[in-house]
């Protein structure tokens, strides 16, 4: 691809246990992220004025977790005009490290990470949202496709850490998902089960993305050998890396991925 496109990273970080984790991801993703494109960098962030990585800010008052995640796409579509001036945008998670090189395979329409715990294997169920009445329900188990002549269960569940495509049609399904979360508060003062990823995985199972990434793009920083190697029954080349955050690690969460281990 000879073009030179108009690129927004945008990502969210707010709350100060989250401060730590922007400017590393950020230098990262100028060393990996796209080279030879034109790539912005856009926060919206409760963070000091001082700017020293070239950021654009957008100033945002902190809120109580998940509200953060969950009207990411309140918060962006504030500025459609800003991001309507790019020809694509791409979403990450603020705690995550770019690690090696992210070229043009990603540049699509609407592009979708695969979530690792969930990629291969069609025995682990996703947790696609159960309840009825959110607009984020997918039927369990979720897609089937015909293969060979026979129907099989397609285990794709999309993480919410990564997602983009091209402005026209990211800013499209941002619009549709925010007002499916407005929906979901408003009639039923319910939230998704998995906040606003059910709702990127209802999107995307209604409109399924042209790219799909592989855990490369989505890969843990944790737990590699003991435990997702197993499930997948290979490794992947890390792209970029979601980090363990040591303020999320708790007794009860330690208990889980050991029973976990013992169960793969």
């Amino acid at each position: 691809m000879n073009n030179k496109y108009k690129v927004a990273l945008i990502c969210i970080c707010l709350n100060k246990q989250y401060w730590e984790y922007l400017p590393p991801m950020v230098e990262s993703a100028k060393k990996f992220f796209l080279k030879g494109h034109d790539v912005d960098f856009i926060a919206w962030t409760d963070m000091p004025k001082e700017n020293p990585l070239g950021v654009k800010v957008i100033p945002t008052e902190p809120f109580q977790w998940p509200l953060p995640t969950l009207h990411r796409y309140t918060l962006f579509l504030r500025e459609e005009e800003l991001l309507k001036t790019y020809d694509f945008i791409f979403y990450v998670d603020a705690d995550m490290k770019f690690c090696s090189r992210i070229n043009d395979e990603i540049l699509g329409d609407l592009v979708g990470a695969v979530h690792p715990m969930y990629y291969i294997r069609p025995n682990y169920n996703p947790p696609y949202e159960p309840n009825e009445k959110s607009t984020a329900f997918i039927p369990r188990t979720g897609r089937v496709i015909i293969e060979d002549g026979k129907k099989r269960f397609q285990p794709l569940y999309f993480a919410g850490g990564f997602q983009g495509g091209s402005s026209e049609a990211f800013i499209k399904a941002m619009k549709v998902m925010k007002q499916n979360i407005d929906d979901d508060f408003a009639k039923n003062n319910y939230i998704a089960i998995w906040n606003d990823e059910s709702h990127w995985n209802k999107y995307c199972f209604e409109n399924p993305p042209n790219v799909v990434l592989n855990p490369s793009y989505i890969y843990p920083d944790s737990l590699i050998n003991a435990y997702y190697r197993k499930v997948w029954g290979r490794n992947f080349v890390p792209k970029l890396i979601t980090l363990t955050k040591k303020f999320s690690l708790s007794k009860d969460g330690g208990a889980n991925i050991q029973q976990t281990l013992k169960t793969v």
